[in-house]
């Protein structure tokens, strides 16, 4: 094989692909563009790196198969393969749905074999799109843009409603300056939602049984902006978690739980003030798995059912957590874990990240119906998770569907909760 240069002494030269120059696209095209490809080149020029990165797509196809949307059978279906292919040569329509249903489960992040960035380019796309107008944005997508810039929550909700679910219960104590403080960030759907505010009044109870001192900020806590960040709205991501960093050093806690697998994702990875100020953040399914390792959290009421247990992308796919929830669930008498045809690292997206918790998507084209198929296979009475937006997804697919009217949609909050105090 003929050589093409050489790098450094010693070394070969694999060509400017793998040298992370920027990459220039030709002045002179023979094919006529239209609007949106003008707007393509634009967004590819913004981003070297990212068109860099998708020049190195070999269309294998790998990432499509283990796309969620594939087991669709619907012509909503979605397909990385071909929007990477339609992305780097400028011809990707930036005024039509497909820059939207991506749920950035991070399933082809998994499996790519040349570890393709496409969860940062989705996210750099929309950027473009949202805060240049360079194309389509969903209304409802707009809307909770618009509602988390000037509310800091996805509905415009009163700010000092925020702590309301947790006013009338004790909190054990101020927090703040006590080196074992926990504090519990809850997230927009337990503050708000009425059905979601039953995970966070179970999360309370379990940490009051446990003798844990913990606190919230109620009315100082804001949207953690993962929303915002997933639907490339870069600036009020920014804006909203500086206002968290600022509230919850504040606080004086060093120790952060939350309850959104979102959450946690997004102030561990993006919330780099909070590290630098000596705070933790861990997702609270490990503080109930430490608390029942160490027998500080008894469970002897037994829940006599069949579980599936459904991982939040955001815990199985890009942070490995699969293993405490499970032993949470073992760790209640009388339940019988199942696993469904897709779990742990493999399990199968619900269809609310990436935005996809705010889209309106009809019947026959949510990928929740298929985990909700999945879960009847097992012979489960519970279909089980630990996430709000996942609770949400699975509940709302099933509402009104009679051959569901059997399984019943629950978080590992309120299972344990039933363990503990029934």
């Amino acid at each position: 094989m003929a050589k093409t240069g050489s790098g450094e002494k010693g070394q070969p030269d694999y060509g400017w692909r793998f040298q992370g120059k920027i990459v220039r696209l030709c002045e002179d095209r023979s094919v006529q563009m239209d609007e949106s490809s003008h707007l393509m080149e634009r967004a590819l020029r913004q981003m070297s790196m990212e068109y860099f990165a998708l020049d190195r797509c070999l269309q294998c196809g790998i990432c499509t198969e283990g796309c969620p949307h594939t087991k669709l059978e619907t012509n909503a279906r979605f397909s990385p393969r071909s929007f990477i292919q339609k992305a780097r040569l400028g011809l990707l329509d930036l005024s039509g749905e497909d820059l939207w249903l991506c749920t950035q489960c991070g399933q082809c992040k998994l499996i790519c074999p040349y570890e393709i960035p496409f969860l940062d380019v989705m996210i750099s796309l929309r950027s473009l799109v949202v805060e240049q107008g360079a194309g389509y944005v969903p209304a409802s997508i707009k809307g909770v843009l618009s509602s988390l810039s000037s509310a800091g929550n996805p509905w415009k909700e009163d700010q000092s409603q925020r702590g309301e679910w947790h006013a009338d219960r004790d909190r054990s104590g101020n927090t703040s300056g006590r080196q074992d403080a926990v504090m519990l960030f809850v997230g927009c759907l337990p503050s708000y939602d009425k059905r979601a505010q039953k995970i966070a009044r179970a999360a309370a109870e379990l940490l009051q049984r446990a003798g844990v001192t913990f606190d919230i900020l109620g009315e100082a806590e804001v949207c953690c902006g993962e929303s915002a960040l997933r639907a490339g709205d870069q600036g009020t991501f920014e804006r909203l978690k500086a206002i968290n960093t600022r509230n919850l050093a504040k606080g004086g806690a060093k120790r952060i739980y939350t309850l959104s697998p979102h959450c946690y994702d997004v102030m561990k990875n993006r919330y780099d003030g909070l590290e630098t100020g000596g705070c933790q953040v861990y997702p609270f399914v490990i503080l109930l798995h430490e608390l029942i390792s160490k027998g500080a959290l008894p469970v002897r009421n037994g829940v006599h059912k069949r579980v599936a247990y459904h991982d939040p992308c955001l815990f199985s796919k890009h942070h490995s957590i699969i293993t405490e929830p499970r032993e949470v669930l073992r760790n209640i008498p009388g339940i019988e874990l199942v696993e469904m045809e897709h779990s742990g690292e493999k399990s199968f997206c619900c269809g609310g990240g990436g935005g996809g918790v705010w889209r309106d998507t009809a019947r026959g084209e949510r990928l929740a119906e298929i985990r909700l198929e999945e879960a009847l296979k097992t012979g489960a009475d519970i279909l089980a998770t630990a996430c709000p937006y996942c609770l949400a997804m699975l509940e709302e697919s099933a509402r009104g569907e009679e051959r569901y009217q059997d399984l019943k949609v629950m978080d590992l909050c309120e299972l344990l909760r039933e363990g503990v105090f029934s």
